[in-house]
């Protein structure tokens, strides 16, 4: 009788199975296609794959699931060569292993309903860590609820960190049920638990959105644009960006280029506000000026403010030509009476071509005391840092500015990103964006007014905004909850080292 090929078990299947559906829910759980409900059904899939596969080679293959999906979540939003980018994937996947590994370890020695929270707990503590990382919090999974009101109101407690831990608490909780069989009986009170915690949150949200009363409003004007080009040739940019001193025959043009750019800022300030705003910002770096031209260049601004009585953001880059750093990234508020009410320099530049050549000194949160409330003031990478912005939570800020510049692979998700700082902070933001989306929002993340630079071809958003902010626990308490993970971790480990490991249930067919 001939030999006949083995046919794949049952087993082999449904593990094939779980690890495909995770893979491809993963792609949507973040980036670029972001679907909300794809980051809460992801984990449960991958979960059940790594607790229930038995070989150890079998797991690399989640480590090619993570880096893939790391691949095409972030594509073209990576600022690096392909090897770098690819290094990046092949760590995050790795990094992104962590939490599986450590609930299949502990599998194995916890069986209560408590031990749902391990997963979970990983997974915030992992994302709690992004606060070393000169990349900011790019990545953490709760940023895929934008537009989720009810889920996004928890920020307000807890930050972001609160609302990745239960996105991801759900997938080690259907795992738990379906290990049960999903009998009820054996399920309810730990069922009844995770409910009433999910169904706290989103009561709670949308009765903090219900009953969130109205606040005064101001009309704002967000302009952006680009600085366009301002040198003689090719050579002269080069020079210039390297810091290199250039002739006054090769820098001419480039103090007069920038100066007409200045001037037609100028002029749609003032036509933005004969429509009625209040309060212009300009997009991060949307004009530029020498540093022996800086005083006439605000000269004028504060000349445009004062005559038509508005706050005006003037965002711009100073350059000093012949120096190794020769670039501060500010930002300057000019008050109606033509004072200015503070400077800021970008706290947090970009690593990479921007940090090396930025000047900045870690600049506290500047604030200003007007007619529109309290206003403070960051520059687009400095959102994406919580624990720098939760500044503003603690100054008591009411309108939070924000110029910005992105570019086309991060639109919109940059500017998702930033709108959670208005909730963890209880402010009302207004982030202007050049070569991304322009966006107000209100203390409790609802959108005011947005508009997209590579959609609308004027470059500006008018909107009305809330100018009286509200109080917040996280900004009183910070990341307390964050802490709260990393001790419950460092229990656990302490408590499962002690633990003997008892053999895995075999697969249900639930």
């Amino acid at each position: 009788m001939p030999n006949t090929p083995a046919r794949p078990s049952a087993t082999f299947l449904r593990l094939t199975l779980w690890l495909a559906l995770g893979g491809a829910l993963l792609l949507f759980a973040m980036g670029r296609n972001t679907i909300a409900a794809a980051a809460w059904l992801a984990p449960v899939f991958l979960i059940r794959y790594t607790r229930q596969v038995g070989k150890k080679p079998a797991l690399a293959l989640v480590w090619l699931v993570l880096a893939g999906a790391f691949l095409f979540q972030f594509r073209g939003m990576v600022p690096m060569p392909l090897p770098g980018v690819l290094a990046t994937a092949a760590a995050g996947g790795v990094g992104g292993m962590l939490p599986y590994l450590v609930d299949r370890w502990a599998h194995r020695r916890f069986r209560n309903f408590a031990a749902t929270l391990i997963f979970p707990c990983v997974l915030t503590v992992m994302y709690f860590g992004t606060v070393l990382s000169p990349f900011g919090s790019w990545g953490v999974l709760g940023y895929s609820q934008y537009g989720n009101l009810p889920v996004m109101q928890l920020a307000a407690v807890t930050g972001i960190y609160g609302i990745s831990f239960l996105v991801a608490w759900l997938g080690s909780w259907a795992n738990w049920a379906w290990e049960r069989g999903f009998r009820w009986g054996r399920i309810r009170w730990g069922t009844m638990a995770f409910g009433s915690v999910l169904a706290a949150v989103y009561l709670g949200g949308s009765a903090r959105l219900r009953w969130a009363g109205s606040a005064p409003t101001q009309r704002v004007a967000a302009i952006a644009g680009n600085a366009g080009w301002i040198f003689l040739n090719q050579s002269v940019q080069d020079r210039f960006w390297s810091g290199q001193a250039l002739s006054p025959e090769e820098l001419a043009p480039t103090r007069a280029g920038l100066a007409a750019q200045t001037e037609r800022l100028l002029q749609r300030s003032e036509r933005a506000a004969q429509a009625g705003a209040r309060l212009v910002l300009w997009s991060e770096t949307v004009t530029a000026v020498l540093r022996a031209d800086e005083p006439a260049m605000l000269a004028r601004a504060a000349e445009t403010a004062r005559r038509n009585q508005i706050y005006l953001g003037v965002a711009y880059a100073r350059f000093d030509p012949g120096i190794s750093r020769l670039h501060q990234n500010k930002l300057v508020l000019i008050g109606p009476d033509g004072r200015p009410l503070f400077a800021y320099l970008k706290s947090r530049p970009v690593p990479g071509p921007e940090k090396d050549s930025t000047e900045t000194n870690g600049n506290p949160m500047p604030y200003a005391d007007t007619t529109l409330g309290r206003i403070g003031g960051f520059i687009c990478f400095d959102l994406d840092f919580p624990s720098l912005v939760r500044q503003a939570g603690r100054a008591h800020t009411d309108v939070m500015i924000a110029p910005s510049n992105d570019w086309l692979a991060i639109d919109p998700w940059n500017t998702e990103l930033a709108a959670f700082r208005a909730v963890e902070n209880g402010c009302a933001l207004i982030r202007d964006v050049s070569h991304g989306r322009s966006l107000v929002v209100d203390a409790f993340g609802r959108v005011r007014g947005e508009t997209d630079y590579f959609q609308d071809a004027r470059h500006i958003l008018m909107a009305d905004v809330p100018v009286r902010g509200v109080a917040t626990l996280y900004a009183k308490i910070g990341d307390l909850f964050a802490w709260a993970c990393v001790l419950a971790l460092g229990l656990i480990l302490v408590a499962g080292a002690r633990q003997q490991p008892t053999p895995v249930d075999p697969p249900t067919r639930a």
